[in-house]
């Protein structure tokens, strides 16, 4: 029995991934929920499990290939099961996400006859010359023409023959795309499409600090949640987030659109780069809730198994670099989002209150879709952001902590 595997669908959005390597080679024993392949998507990279035991057969998609999602991409066959022999089997089942559905893969040529070739490959030099077309192109690639075999007419190299010769290098660039190609990707696509500026501010934050201190012992001392600065920062930009529809909005199909929830991004540092999974309603959720959500989440990025679900979407990202003794920073807008909040390590400082003293305090810098908002908005949002920060009394406990409910240990995130 032969069980097939095809291309899943990570997220909603996700129309296509890329196979960018195989964890298992033919032949090899598979358990079920063992990481089986590795798919890319312009999103996000990720392990796809097997969703039986087994050993893996065919593979009919190679890594660095890319296909629409619900494509045949490989056979997994019963335990004990000659492979080459479980290859000539129709599969027992396909999965409701079957090629059938989003369009099976291309049949795949037979290679092409050497015959041409043999033909060819001894003619004069005068008599495999190449089209206009072929030229252009082989210089564009970087390709010796004197190694491509031609099957024009009376051996002619065609525009064909060239991309035959370029196709296993692309392939194997592909193949060798991994999660800093992917991070470089994105990235390059923000600075080419979106148009930003950004606003700064230094901030007091001994109140925040006092907050935190006050909650985060009957928050551990009830749930066992470990509360961080970065909690109540999500907490307090979700509330203004929610309340300023200027900033709380997307650029989509060239014009501003104001979105119903504060999903925000949280940007972590893993060991394959920094990823961004999104908290929804951070405005809405009660403290606990936003903790152990913020929590799992994190805990998920960096043991790699986030979905492309919890990637998805997201109004806007904040970037805490406090506890890598970064003073302050600008950030760069995730593609898909409109602004990025930059927060920097909480120290003391010389501070000015009538009379020069020192107080703790931190850098932010939001940085803002121009599409989207005006300078003003901005402005206006980060003044209510910090307010909130160096006068949190003004924001009820039951909204940020409901029952009485506080929070972890020392800031250190």
């Amino acid at each position: 029995m032969k069980i097939a595997v095809v291309m899943p669908q990570l997220g909603l959005t996700m129309e296509e991934g890329t196979v960018s390597g195989w964890l298992k080679k033919t032949g090899d024993a598979v358990k079920k929920d063992e990481a089986l392949f590795s798919v890319s998507t312009d999103k996000v990279e990720m392990d796809v499990e097997s969703g039986v035991n087994g050993a893996l057969g065919e593979i009919v998609v190679a890594a660095g290939e890319t296909v629409r999602v619900g494509t045949l991409v490989a056979y997994v066959v019963g335990v004990g099961e000659n492979v080459a022999a479980a290859a000539n089997q129709a599969p027992a089942k396909i999965s409701e996400d079957s090629s059938a559905r989003d369009g099976a893969t291309a049949p795949r040529p037979e290679p092409a006859s050497t015959s041409n070739q043999k033909t060819f490959e001894n003619l004069p030099e005068r008599r495999r010359a190449a089209s206009p077309r072929a030229k252009r192109l082989a210089k564009e690639l970087g390709i010796d023409l004197s190694g491509v075999h031609g099957s024009g007419l009376d051996g002619q190299i065609t525009e064909q023959d060239v991309r035959k010769v370029s196709a296993p290098r692309e392939k194997a660039s592909q193949a060798n795309r991994g999660p800093r190609q992917l991070i470089a990707d994105r990235l390059t696509r923000s600075i080419q499409t979106i148009p930003t500026f950004s606003v700064a501010a230094e901030v007091n934050a001994e109140k925040l600090l006092s907050l935190h201190e006050s909650l985060k012992e009957s928050l551990a001392g009830t749930s066992g949640l470990k509360l961080t600065i970065t909690d109540l920062l999500l907490a307090m930009f979700g509330r203004i987030l929610k309340g300023s529809p200027d900033i709380n909005a997307l650029w989509e199909d060239n014009t501003a659109r104001a979105q119903t929830s504060a999903d925000i991004g949280l940007a972590v540092a893993t060991a394959r780069g920094v990823v961004a999974p999104v908290i929804r309603n951070a405005d809405a959720v009660g403290l606990p809730a936003l903790v152990a959500t913020r929590a799992g989440l994190v805990e998920k990025a960096r043991m790699g198994r986030l979905s492309l679900q919890e990637m998805e979407g997201g109004v806007g990202t904040l970037s805490n670099l406090g506890m890598y003794r970064v003073d302050h920073f600008q950030a760069i807008i995730s593609p898909g989002q409109s602004s990025i909040l930059a927060v920097g390590q909480i120290r003391k400082r010389p501070w000015v209150e009538g009379t020069l003293t020192i107080k703790p305090t931190v850098m932010l810098n939001l940085t803002v879709d121009h599409r989207v908002a005006d300078g003003a908005a901005a402005a206006v949002f980060l003044g209510k952001l910090i307010e909130l920060i160096e006068n949190p009394q003004v924001l009820s406990l039951k909204a940020i902590a409901p029952s009485g409910d506080g929070a972890g240990r020392k800031p250190d995130a």
